[in-house]
């Protein structure tokens, strides 16, 4: 390939290293690695990779601390974090979701499994990046199905670009999303408000989006950060869907 993904890897066993290596390189990525947290942030903010694949359990920075420090101070926090583990525990798996994770793999991890969840979230990232160079240069509206790009996406990408306007969304509920300067200012989604809105609508996998850069005059239901609130309604969503796999 012309330009290489770059994947960074961060794990204290050298002989997990190498085989990863190994996989991932016959497979045509760019690797980096690291031995912990503390060291996988400095690779990542040096060379921002495309993609993290980290263990959990490391000395010093563990992987749970090192993907809080990706998703809240580093140069790319919303790049596709994958988390393996030699661990069959739910709690560890719950908690590696809150911190951020978008997938979690227990070790030893299929060779085509690993290979698969990389190609996902790659391709999923790719497609945001399409969108912002689009939207960047045409200072526009613009609509999709979230069956293609998740709301999640959606919000990152006009946080990213810092965009005024409203986000609408039609689906098995009615919602709206205003943005100031990037920032999530109000939200609904039928008869919730805010945050609860927010949270609901980024559940949501079948609809369509449609954003129009018009600035709203609208009184604020929300405050704080919205790549927070987004990753804590990422977080709530990983639960309810492992939720439902148990029952």
């Amino acid at each position: 390939m012309a330009d290489k993904d770059i994947i960074v890897i961060v794990d204290d066993n050298p002989h997990v290293l190498k085989l990863l290596r190994i996989s991932l390189e016959k497979a045509g990525y760019e690797i980096h690695s690291a031995e912990n947290g503390d060291e996988g942030l400095e690779v990542v903010n040096k060379i921002q990779p495309d993609l993290i694949i980290s263990d959990v359990m490391m000395p010093q920075t563990d992987g749970i601390e090192f993907c809080w420090m990706i998703r809240e101070n580093s140069a790319t926090p919303m790049v596709p974090f994958i988390f393996l583990t030699s661990l069959e525990d739910r709690d560890m798996e719950i908690r590696g979701f809150r911190a951020g994770a978008d997938e979690y793999l227990v070790k030893p991890v299929d060779r085509n499994v690993l290979l698969a969840k990389v190609e996902t979230l790659l391709n999923r990232a790719k497609r945001v990046r399409a969108m912002d160079s689009e939207t960047t240069a045409q200072v526009k509206g613009f609509e999709g199905n979230l069956a293609d790009l998740s709301l999640a996406e959606v919000i990152q990408l006009l946080n990213q670009n810092k965009r005024n306007g409203t986000l609408e969304i039609t689906s098995i509920v009615t919602g709206k999303i205003v943005f100031k300067q990037g920032n999530i200012i109000f939200a609904t989604a039928g008869k919730e408000e805010g945050v609860e809105a927010i949270n609901r609508l980024v559940a949501l996998s079948d609809g369509s989006f449609k954003f129009e850069p018009l600035e709203a005059k609208i009184t604020p239901n929300i405050n704080g950060s919205t790549m927070n609130i987004l990753l804590e309604a990422l977080r709530l969503m990983d639960e309810a869907n492992m939720g439902k796999e148990e029952d």
